[in-house]
């Protein structure tokens, strides 16, 4: 396999959003680093329609690497089907648009990018696609039980919390098996399934645990992803930043360092740590180009998404009382 696509949802107005400019920035100065962007077929940034020209003014620091800028309105009308602010979950927008990458690249791979993780080592097409198979980090479905729960329920399985499964972003899926996906929501609630994972927004499903679910009811996981050959680096770096009192005594140098044995990092964007106190911890490992930016993180939209949370929290609490 010659290259691989990139796909990476951006919002940068919002409550965890406003410094996704600075991130991507972090972003695309350690994939240039530690690999080309001449692996890539094609990167592309799903953009809401009010953000679309500030992004592409902002994409232009990124223009090396094969940058399509895609109008997320042109593809994702049945959103406004969901028009109350708590129905259209950012998180699961994101999520919804990771899982539609097959319409928007060729190739049979694809890399979901978000813009707080980071490369840490050196890679290529053949680090990460393996025997025609997708470099995958495993983790047990034990550490985030209640989202393989969701998706099980969702699509009428057992979640077989014994077993691993795919672990968050950054990670590699398949376009067949992404479709496939589709597929099975479909037949079973006999609609698109976006309409299926958008109607049931008070329950905690995520694209990765319904992607692994549904190709493990097909017998097909196998056949697409594989672990890290013995002594090659998996994807995701053992410790990772999560919360932001971890900031301060989370070792870098032990990331970048030979032995240490993932591909990429994160820092969480809902931390709040700044891309610049970010770009301070790694600028000793590979060169760090950050752009200005104006930062949108007005009150208005921190209080709307806000509101939002707490009654899907409220919904979510009554579905549970009334024991669905």
């Amino acid at each position: 396999m010659s290259n691989i696509s990139a796909i990476l949802p951006l919002k940068i107005r919002g409550r965890h959003y406003a410094d996704n400019i600075g991130r991507c920035d972090i972003l695309f100065s350690s994939l240039r680093h530690f690999s080309s962007p001449k692996m890539f077929a094609r990167f592309v940034l799903v953009v809401p329609h009010d953000e679309l020209d500030d992004v592409k003014k902002y994409a232009k620091a990124w223009s090396d690497f094969p940058i399509e800028i895609v109008d997320e309105s042109l593809h994702f009308s049945i959103f406004s089907e969901f028009s109350r602010r708590h129905q259209i979950r950012n998180w699961h927008r994101q999520q919804i648009i990771k899982l539609y990458a097959p319409a928007l690249i060729e190739t049979e791979y694809f890399i979901v990018f978000d813009p707080d993780c980071f490369a840490t080592h050196k890679f290529n097409i053949d680090t990460i696609i393996i025997d025609g198979k997708a470099l995958t980090h495993y983790q047990p479905r034990t550490a985030e039980p209640s989202f393989w729960r969701a998706s099980a329920e969702l699509l009428q399985l057992d979640p077989h919390l014994e077993r691993n499964g795919l672990w968050w972003t950054p990670a590699i899926l398949s376009r067949t098996l992404c479709l496939n996906l589709h597929g099975r929501l479909e037949e079973l609630y006999q609609t698109d399934w976006r309409r299926v994972l958008l109607s049931h927004y008070t329950i905690d499903w995520t694209e990765y645990t319904l992607y692994w679910l549904n190709a493990e009811r097909e017998g097909l996981l196998d056949q697409y992803h594989t672990s890290a050959r013995s002594g090659e680096k998996t994807l995701h770096a053992t410790e990772s930043v999560w919360f932001k009192d971890s900031m301060k005594d989370w070792n870098a140098a032990h990331h970048f360092a030979m032995e240490s044995d993932g591909l990429f990092a994160v820092v969480q964007s809902n931390t709040y740590i700044s891309p610049q106190t970010v770009a301070e911890k790694l600028s000793p490992y590979f060169p760090i180009s950050l752009q200005p930016y104006q930062r949108h993180a007005a009150l208005g939209l921190r209080t709307a998404e806000l509101y939002s949370a707490i009654v899907r929290r409220g919904l979510k609490g009554l579905r549970r009382m009334c024991g669905r």
